[in-house]
């Protein structure tokens, strides 16, 4: 069985990890002591393992350029930063709905926007997995299509109205009441509908009655971030 791996933060002398890993069930995979005399004794017992010091620099970044962390094996690295800094990761399963969303009829620039990369980065990763660039092509006047409902995603809404103004997806009447037609807003009154909002083309219509309806007693599922990275599976911490 393999070993869960331990981030021991303000160390001392590595109490907390040596009782773990007496128990043959745990590995110490990093240290975080600011302390010279227990930096020796940790470097003396646990030879190879790293020892920060500051505790708030201590970031995922930085475990990951040391190799404590890791992602995947199936995620996808883009090259692009996204806007908060960090590289961005895709798992093998976004890349697929990736690809279904651009060979739906999407553009680079829709699937790229629901992501948070760039059209180039998505361009290329897909180009990498053999998807073929259609031609460039002119759609149509936009047309007005009401995002449904408060709890929306709005990168999955704002997939199914770019979806709606290219004609990939014809808003139907309700599924469960059959009423169709607009408000007198002049909102259209079915509201697209998602049961899970990493697949924002697989929608399900509803009038704005049924869909708040459905949620009062019922969860999406919520869209999922990047691959996490993976390596430590407990963090222990002493007295600061």
């Amino acid at each position: 069985m393999e070993k869960l791996k331990v981030l021991d933060l303000f160390s001392g002398i590595g109490g907390f990890s040596l009782g773990l890993e007496r128990t043959g069930e745990f590995e110490t995979v990093a240290f975080c002591e600011i302390e010279k005399f227990p930096q020796k004794v940790l470097a003396k017992h646990w030879p190879g393992v790293p020892i920060y010091e500051d505790v708030r620099e201590l970031t995922a970044e930085r475990l990951l350029d040391d190799g404590v962390l890791s992602y995947p094996d199936n995620s996808v690295s883009f090259e692009d930063m996204d806007m908060s800094g960090k590289l961005k990761k895709l798992t093998e399963d976004q890349v697929i709905e990736a690809s279904r969303l651009y060979e739906s009829g999407l553009s680079y620039a829709d699937v790229a926007e629901f992501y948070g990369v760039s059209r180039q980065s998505m361009h290329e990763v897909l180009k990498s997995r053999g998807v073929e660039s259609r031609p460039k092509l002119r759609f149509g006047k936009d047309n007005h299509f009401y995002r449904g409902g408060s709890y929306a995603d709005d990168r999955a809404q704002g997939v199914v109205e770019k979806a709606v103004k290219k004609g990939l997806l014809i808003p139907m009447p309700c599924e469960i009441c059959g009423k169709s037609g607009t408000m007198s807003d002049g909102r259209n009154l079915i509201q697209a509908h998602h049961d899970d909002y990493n697949k924002p083309l697989d929608v399900r219509w509803l009038c704005q009655e049924h869909h708040h309806e459905w949620h009062k007693s019922n969860k999406p599922i919520q869209r999922r971030g990047g691959a996490e990275p993976v390596g430590i599976n407990i963090i222990t911490g002493g007295f600061p």
